[in-house]
């Protein structure tokens, strides 16, 4: 499916092409296409040509690796309004990772041969490219970083606070609705489930109760001073 009125508005929000004048941001995406993915559906497999980088219009992606014994280690995670698959442009080697669709979603495929050639054409385009490939890295580096230095609990209402909504003004409290599924969580934190439920336990003191896929958080300064005790 071809980029309809409605999608170039929101495409146009992405960090990779915001600012961009309509014209040239309809020009950029000419030869992209929409697609419409039910939950788990391949994006693309480790090792495959690079032929597209991908932009998420809704739902989730994960991009993961495998371990010798099948057993996945999940790289990141991309929601709506961002882009992944970016940095495989350049690799010849082909993606360096494999990517799935985590729910039912919609994703924007830019072709990588008129995206370069766009590259040679336009170098506010390389511009913008790298630092969106700065973000990313920017992203994983924090994360490395909050896996070494804290502890479970720490790492999971850090997590939450991160998907927390915009608050009230006033407001102490918030309802946070997990992204996606607990298991994907206590793997992208770098968890087993079974740790994952004890610090899910341990933030109950907190103030942190969590019930099917919905989370309450009853003292927002608490649990921040929770998350940056050493």
């Amino acid at each position: 499916m071809g980029v309809g009125g409605a999608d170039l508005e929101t495409i146009g929000q992405f960090p990779l092409f915001q600012g961009l004048a309509p014209d040239a941001l309809h020009s950029l995406v000419r030869g992209a296409e929409v697609r419409d993915c039910a939950k788990r559906t391949v994006i693309f497999e480790q090792g495959e040509p690079v032929t597209h980088f991908f932009g998420v219009l809704s739902g989730w992606v994960k991009l993961f690796r495998l371990r010798p014994d099948g057993s996945e280690v999940i790289i990141e995670v991309f929601g709506p309004g961002e882009s992944f698959a970016e940095g495989a442009i350049g690799m010849p080697e082909g993606y360096p990772v494999s990517g799935e669709m985590v729910e039912a979603g919609r994703l924007l495929a830019v072709p990588v041969a008129d995206y370069v050639e766009r590259l040679r054409e336009e170098p506010e385009l390389v511009v913008r490219t790298f630092a969106s490939l700065a973000v990313n890295l920017k992203r994983l580096v924090s994360r490395i970083e909050t896996g070494s230095s804290l502890n479970s609990s720490q790492r999971v209402g850090a997590f939450l606070l991160n998907f927390c909504p915009p608050p009230r003004p006033g407001a102490t409290a918030a309802d946070v609705r997990l992204p996606y599924d607990k298991k994907l969580i206590a793997n992208r934190l770098g968890m087993k489930p079974e740790t994952f439920s004890r610090a899910l336990a341990n933030l109950r003191k907190h103030g942190v109760t969590v019930r099917g896929g919905n989370a309450h958080i009853a003292d927002l300064v608490h649990l921040r001073r929770h998350v940056s005790s050493e």
